[in-house]
């Protein structure tokens, strides 16, 4: 059996990114009541709140444990409360995507089901993501685009 959940280093720097952004957030409603060019404390409250809530909801709504055993897969969404299972037999196709960067190599991985649903994960934000891709071309060789 494959498990793949988030990975722990990737989540404790986007919570670092969060943390950051909501710390500023909260330091400029505090000196905006002190200040006398208040411009500035606005421009860093409506900036630095909003984005630190957007990543917040992009990130928890995108966390997910992939279980894959025998033909059988399972996505499992825990702030979105929603639950995928789905057979081998419900695959229409996948595929890996890889785009070299100037950080690195960014890999990411594609399933697509018969219902339209698709499923994707990437390297570098889950663990067992080479077990599941080799799992994939082993047993869904032919699904592969």
């Amino acid at each position: 059996m494959i498990v793949s959940k988030p990975k722990i280093g990737t989540l404790f720097s986007v919570g670092l990114f969060i943390f950051i952004a909501f710390g500023i957030f909260i330091y400029g409603i505090v000196q905006i009541q002190s200040a006398t060019d208040r411009l500035w404390w606005f421009i860093l409250i409506y900036t630095s709140g909003p984005i630190g809530l957007l990543v917040l909801l992009k990130i928890l709504f995108s966390l997910k444990t992939i279980k894959v055993s025998k033909e059988k897969f399972e996505a499992r969404f825990p702030f979105k409360f929603k639950k995928i299972s789905f057979t081998g037999k419900d695959i229409d196709h996948w595929f890996h995507t890889s785009i070299k960067t100037y950080g690195g190599l960014y890999e990411e991985l594609t399933i697509k089901l018969l219902s339209g649903k698709q499923l994707v994960m990437s390297k570098q934000e889950n663990t067992e993501y080479d077990k599941t891709l080799n799992y994939l071309k082993k047993k869904f060789k032919k699904l592969e685009k």
